[in-house]
Formats: structure tokens, C-alpha cells, sequence
């Protein structure tokens, strides 16, 4: 078990059972839909804020974020996409948030539905549907790969482990039990970072402050990227005018992260989440000095030779490979439960079965299909669901992308054409939209060509667009050829 011991092994299956407990304990609640997806929007704002944290910061950040800093060259400049949550979080709560609440809608689909018919309403939650299956993917070989450096195990059977622990969580306890788990996991990705930065400078001649003037020396305080190079992933321009439209479709459009704003008892409640979900980007920061400590431990001594041809293989097993081979036990079961908190995917498993029901079902949306019915159904969606989510991270396997921008990579396709639909729907008068399903197909098609450039034979070598800037560029695609105001409004439009 690569020196996970007894102890360590107590402490992780202490974290399991009380998620376990937790699950349990809201179970009983569990007796109609609308409890179990949103919680009968009775959930108080502080443990919504903390489950949107913990959604949106996840275990790809937890062993990702350090990875960008440990590399060579890296540095703090990741920083920098935090001015992009800042600003879609109030465009999203002052502009967005309240046509939400103000139908009682039960997710972005279900509006778009609403304004612009019940075709672009179902073609808004496919891509939802892919997008998250590709997006969340990666959070499951994320720990997958911790745990295959844990266990020994095939990367297989680790990616059905982690699967199946959300699928319970999820199956048992619903949305409630979903929240209530991701704000012990905000507490554990607090502590998880702390916990590792204090026991590597710990042993660092001169403490924290003398590891942070030799990063800063070696370039890896770096904040700051002015660079006008549309290949460069972090600079300060991608930030401002790249990122937003990211986040802007990830809380307003991805019905993964505006469910849990759903479940508030009111729209100011809501917004005091989402506002308060900014404590988020100081974890950002957190798991950047994570990387800057490991920089600096690694820089003194080398990497366990048990872990050192995976970590070649890819920089994102460096921080669990640091846990596993120089944390004590039981300080290394703690951190490695603190991953396992990170990465659980159960959030978007509640996501997909509720958008698979109420979009898709029409028992459901006519009223014949009794609560005892839609009960055994969503919870039957949340293992098929749970099924597609393995077996696209098991594809993964291999992958030389890193974690940070394969993440990002795999939402661009679809945020695109999700965040034009439900823009449309909340800004342009139904009548000037005239050529959507186009629209969002040129959108996409667009963004796998520009993304996969070099090996469609169109560039020698590499991308040419860095993945922030495909989110405007997707964006403008998919409005530009949906708005042009060129011949007669499409037939598909006039009959939806």
C-alpha cells in the first residue's frame, strides 16, 4: 500500500462514514423531488456558499494547482483568473439570478424552455449533459490517480471506486446531503492546504519566510503576465477579458453550480451565497503556496523513487506523491481524505439526474408521474449518470494534458453554445433570434478546430489559442451566426 498504514487507512474511513452518517440522516427527508434535488429551497445561504466553493474548487485544484507552480517555470501567476470570479459573480447576482427565482425555475434549461421553446431548452441541457461528463471527468481521474498511487490498484478499478462513494452519497441523502458534505469538505481543503504548508516550511531552514524570498529569487512568486500572446494561458488580459465568460456560463449556465443557488430560501439568500463564494479564490491562492512549498522542499531533496517515474509522467502526482512518501501517518491519512473531499463528484451527479427528469421526462412535467415513481427514477438516473462520469475518466488515462487546463479545455466546447442560449433567452426579444441550433453547432465546431489545430494538420505545431480565449471565441461564434440579421427568422425558431 506504499506505506499507508493502519492509521492512516482509520482516518480516511472516518472521513467515508461521516459522509455516510450524513447521508443518512437527510435520507429520511428524501420523499419527493423536489427535496431531493433542491432541498425544498430551504437550505440556509452560509452552507450553499461553502458547497459552490467547494464545487468550483475542486480536487483538480487541490492536485493541480500546486502542479502549475512546481513545474518548471511556473509561478503564482494562476492568480490572476480570481478578477474573472469576482466580476461574473456580480454580473451573475444582479443581472442574471433574480429572472431565476423570480419563475421559480428549476434550472437554466428550464428557463430557456420558458423563452425560447422546449427545443432549445432540451438542446441546452445536452450540452450541459456533455459538458459535464467531459468537465467532471477529469475531477474523477484526478483522484483516481491519487489512489493508484495509494493502492497499487489498476487506474480502473480506482476510477469505479470513486465513482461509486459519490453514487451512494448522492443515491442515499440527495442534494441536502450533497450540500451539507461540501461544506466538511470546504473545511478539510482549508485544512489540507495549511496542513502541508506548515510541514514543509516547518523544516525549511528560516520557516515560511526564508522558503518564500528563495521562490521569489527562483521567479515563483510571479504574479502578474501582461503578455499579449495568444497562446499564453495566465496573463492578466485572459483574465479580464477571457475568463469572465467562463465563469460567467459555469455559475449562470451549468446547472451543477446553479442548483445549489436554487436551494436557497430566497433571491437575497441566493445572492449572499454567491457573493460570499469569493472566499473561494483565497483557497486558489492557498493551493498556489502549496507549490510554491513543494517547489522549495524538492529543491533540497528528491522525489521518493517509488513515486518518481509517475511524477515524470505527469507533475500532477507530485503533491500526492509528497503526502504518501514524507507525511507521517495519520497526518498523510488526513491529507489524503482531504482529497478524496476535493474530488468527490457527487454535486454533478444530482445536477444531471435532476436535468434528465425535468427536461426530458414529460410524466414528470405533466404531473403523471407520482412522486414515488420520480423517486425511483432520479435515483436510478444518479448510477447511469454515475456510469457515464467513469467511464469517460477512464479514457483519460494517459492524457499529457495537465490538470488545470484539461478541466478548462473540456467545458469550452459546450459553455460556448449553453451561455449564447441562455443569454439570448435572458436579453434578445425571441423575434431577432433567428438561427440558434446553427448557432450553437457553428460554436462548437469551432472550438474543437481551433483547439485541435495541430492534429486537424491547420497549424505546424501546438494550438493556436490558449483554452481562456475559447470561451469568447465560442460565445461569439454562436451569437454572431444565431443574431446576423440576414434573411427571414429559421423555420426552427418560428415552430418552437
Amino acid at each position: 500500500m506504499n506505506g499507508f498504514g493502519i492509521l492512516d487507512w482509520s482516518v480516511v474511513a472516518a472521513y467515508f462514514l461521516l459522509v455516510t452518517l450524513i447521508s443518512h440522516h437527510t435520507s429520511a427527508r428524501q420523499v419527493n423531488v423536489g427535496e431531493y434535488f433542491l432541498g425544498s429551497r430551504s437550505l440556509p445561504w452560509y452552507a450553499v456558499a461553502a458547497s459552490i466553493v467547494s464545487t468550483s474548487v475542486s480536487g483538480v485544484t487541490f492536485i493541480g494547482v500546486p502542479a502549475i507552480v512546481f513545474a518548471d517555470g511556473g509561478d503564482l501567476r494562476y492568480l490572476q483568473f480570481c478578477l474573472a470570479g469576482f466580476l461574473a459573480k456580480w454580473i451573475f447576482g444582479h443581472w442574471i439570478l433574480p429572472k431565476l427565482y423570480a419563475g421559480a425555475y428549476t434550472s437554466p434549461y428550464d428557463y430557456i424552455r420558458d423563452r425560447l421553446g422546449p427545443v432549445l431548452g432540451r438542446l441546452s441541457a445536452l450540452l450541459f449533459f456533455v459538458g459535464a461528463i467531459l468537465s467532471q471527468g477529469v475531477r474523477i481521474y484526478a483522484v483516481s490517480l491519487v489512489l493508484e498511487l495509494l493502492t497499487s490498484l489498476d487506474f480502473s478499478w480506482c476510477v469505479i471506486m470513486s465513482v461509486g462513494v459519490a453514487v451512494a452519497s448522492t443515491w442515499l441523502g440527495g442534494v441536502r446531503a450533497v450540500v451539507w458534505t461540501d461544506v466538511i469538505q470546504f473545511i478539510m481543503l482549508i485544512a489540507g492546504g495549511c496542513v502541508a504548508i506548515g510541514f514543509i516550511s516547518h523544516d525549511y531552514p528560516g520557516g515560511l519566510t526564508a522558503l518564500l524570498s528563495a521562490a521569489g529569487d527562483a521567479g515563483k512568486t510571479r504574479m502578474v503576465d501582461l503578455s499579449v500572446d495568444p497562446l499564453a494561458s495566465y496573463t492578466l488580459w485572459a483574465a479580464i477579458f477571457a475568463m469572465p465568460f467562463q465563469n460567467l456560463a459555469a455559475y449562470g449556465a451549468d446547472q451543477l453550480n446553479t442548483q445549489r443557488m436554487l436551494c436557497c430560501r430566497s433571491i437575497g439568500e441566493a445572492r449572499k451565497a454567491l457573493y460570499a463564494s469569493n472566499i473561494g479564490e483565497g483557497i486558489v491562492l492557498l493551493f498556489l503556496l502549496v507549490g510554491v512549498a513543494l517547489w522549495g522542499f524538492y529543491s533540497r531533496e528528491v522525489i521518493d523513487p517509488r513515486f518518481a517515474a509517475m511524477v515524470a509522467e505527469t507533475n500532477d502526482r507530485i503533491f500526492p506523491a509528497f503526502i504518501l512518501s514524507e507525511m507521517p501517518a495519520g497526518l498523510r491519512g488526513f491529507m489524503v481524505a482531504a482529497i478524496f473531499a476535493a474530488a468527490m463528484s457527487s454535486p454533478v451527479l444530482s445536477a444531471l439526474a435532476e436535468t434528465s427528469l425535468t427536461m426530458f421526462h414529460t410524466g414528470h412535467r405533466s404531473g403523471s408521474l407520482s412522486e414515488r415513481e420520480a423517486m425511483v427514477l432520479s435515483r436510478s438516473l444518479v448510477v447511469v449518470w454515475g456510469g457515464a462520469l467513469a467511464g469517460f475518466a477512464i479514457m483519460l488515462r494517459g492524457t499529457d494534458e495537465g490538470l488545470i487546463p484539461l478541466a478548462f479545455a473540456m467545458t469550452s466546447y459546450t459553455y460556448g453554445g449553453l451561455l449564447g442560449l441562455f443569454l439570448m433567452s435572458a436579453f434578445v426579444p425571441r423575434a431577432y433570434v433567428r438561427r440558434p441550433l446553427l448557432g450553437v453547432f457553428t460554436s462548437i465546431a469551432g472550438v474543437v478546430i481551433v483547439d485541435n489545430a495541430a492534429s486537424l494538420g491547420l497549424a505546424a505545431s501546438g494550438k493556436i489559442l490558449a483554452f481562456p480565449w475559447l470561451f469568447p471565441f465560442g460565445l461569439a461564434v454562436c451569437l454572431a451566426v444565431a443574431l446576423a440579421p440576414f434573411g427571414k427568422p429559421g423555420a426552427t425558431v418560428r415552430g418552437l
